[in-house]
C-alpha cells in the first residue's frame, strides 16, 4: 500500500535527482507525481572535491526550492540532511509544515569524512527549529536527536517492505523456495545463507567470505547486490564452490529471491553510531520472506530479533560469524512462525499518516 492514498484530496508531488547507482528500477505503480531533474554541477569534475560537493549542495538547494515553491506545499518531507535546507527555506517562505526524515543517524555514519559529519550536523542545527516532526529507524537515533540536536516531537517509521506478491505466490513453494539452489547447483542437503543488499564495505560482507571460505563448511552464501564489493565477492566466488553473486534485484521482487534461502545475513560492522544503532530494511525483508536471521549484537537489532525470535546474534567477526553459521547448520531447517504484524509496513503506514493528518490539522 501506498501510505498517503489515505488523503486522496491531496496533490502529492516527489522532486528528486538522477543518481547513477547501479540499483534496478522498481516498477511500482504510484499515483503521485514524480518530478526529476540532472543535477548539472556534477559535470564540473575538474574541481576539487570539496568544492564540487559545495556547488553541487548549492545547486541542489535552489533548484529544490524553487520546484517546491511552484507546488506550493502544505507539508514538505525532506528525505535526508542533504535536502533539509531546501525545506527549511519554504517552511520560511510558504509558512508549509516541515517533515525531517532522518534513514540514518545522518551526522555520524560509514564512509563519511569528520569534515562532512560536522557540516551535517551544523545543517541539522540550524533547521531544527522549524522541523516539525522528526521521523526515523530506530528508537535509540530519536534519544541520541532528543540528546544531542534538541527536544523534537519524534515518531519510529520502521523499514519494512511492502508486499506486492499476490498472496498465491507467496503460498506457492514449490516455485519460490528452490530458485537459489536451481540457480547456483547448490546441493539439496546444503543450507543457503543470502546477504541482501548494497556491497559495501562496513557491512560485515569481507568477514562472512572469510567465513564461508572454510572447506569444511557445507553450506553456502549468495550475495545479492551491487556495489564496491562485488569483484571481491568475484574472486572469492572462482575460488570456492560455495560463494555465489547474483545481480541486485528490483524492491519489489526481494521477498520472492531470498525467501529461496534458509538464512539471512544482517551483519553491520560498528563504525559509526548509525550503524551501531541501526535495523537495517533487510532485517525486515529477511523476517517476512520467512528466514531466520545471522545478526550482529548490536542494541536495537539484538531486541528485535530476540523479542520476536527471530535468529542468532553475535559479534560481527570472522570467527564469531564462523561459530554462528555451524551453529544453525547444526539446527533442522525452519521458516519463521511468529507473529510479525507489528513490524509490518501496514503498522508503520498507519503512524505516518496519523503524524500526517496530526499536522495537517495544525492552523
Amino acid at each position: 500500500m501506498h501510505a498517503l492514498d489515505v488523503f486522496p484530496t491531496y496533490r502529492k508531488v516527489g522532486i528528486g535527482f538522477e543518481l547513477d547507482e547501479g540499483a534496478s528500477a522498481s516498477k511500482q505503480s504510484r499515483d503521485f507525481e514524480i518530478i526529476t531533474r540532472r543535477l548539472y554541477s556534477r559535470a564540473l569534475r575538474l574541481l576539487p572535491r570539496a568544492l564540487r560537493y559545495a556547488v553541487n549542495f548549492i545547486e541542489l538547494t535552489f533548484v529544490l526550492f524553487f520546484l517546491g515553491f511552484r507546488a506550493r506545499p502544505v507539508t514538505v518531507h525532506c528525505h535526508d540532511t542533504l535536502v533539509l535546507p531546501a525545506g527549511w527555506l519554504l517552511k520560511i517562505a510558504l509558512g508549509c509544515r516541515l517533515i525531517y526524515d532522518a534513514h540514518e543517524l545522518e551526522s555520524n555514519k560509514n564512509g563519511q569524512s569528520p569534515l562532512l559529519s560536522k557540516g551535517t550536523l551544523f545543517l541539522e542545527r540550524f533547521c531544527w527549529d522549524k522541523v516539525d516532526l522528526l521521523i526515523t529507524v530506530s528508537d535509540s537515533i530519536i534519544d541520541w536527536y532528543r540528546s544531542n540536536v534538541g527536544a523534537k516531537e519524534a515518531i519510529l517509521v520502521l523499514n519494512s517492505p511492502v508486499l506486492e506478491m499476490r498472496p498465491t505466490e507467496l503460498d506457492d513453494e514449490s516455485s519460490e523456495r528452490g530458485y537459489l539452489r536451481q540457480r547456483f547447483g547448490i546441493p539439496p542437503d546444503s543450507l543457503i545463507f543470502v546477504y541482501l543488499g548494497i556491497l559495501g564495505s562496513g557491512r560485515g560482507i569481507e568477514q562472512c567470505l572469510e567465513a564461508f571460505a572454510d572447506d569444511s563448511l557445507s553450506a553456502h552464501v549468495v550475495f545479492v547486490g551491487y556495489g564496491d564489493l562485488a569483484a571481491r565477492i568475484g574472486e572469492f566466488a572462482d575460488q570456492h564452490g560455495n560463494i555465489h553473486l547474483h545481480p541486485a534485484v528490483p524492491h519489489e521482487q526481494v521477498i520472492r529471491t531470498v525467501k529461496s534461502a534458509d538464512y539471512g545475513l544482517c551483519f553491520v560492522e560498528n563504525v559509526s553510531l548509525s550503524d551501531f544503532y541501526c535495523l537495517p530494511n533487510k532485517l525486515f525483508e529477511y523476517a517476512f520472506a520467512g528466514l531466520p536471521v545471522l545478526a550482529s549484537d548490536f542494541p536495537e537489532m539484538k531486541r528485535v530479533v530476540q523479542e520476536y525470535s527471530l535468529g542468532i546474534c553475535c559479534s560481527p567477526d570472522v570467527e564469531s560469524i564462523r561459530a554462528a553459521i555451524l551453529s544453525a547448520t547444526d539446527r533442522p531447517s525452519s521458516r519463521l512462525s511468529a507473529d510479525l504484524s507489528d513490524l509490518a509496513w501496514a503498522g508503520q503506514a498507519e503512524r505516518l499518516c496519523t503524524a500526517y493528518s496530526a499536522l495537517l490539522r495544525r492552523p
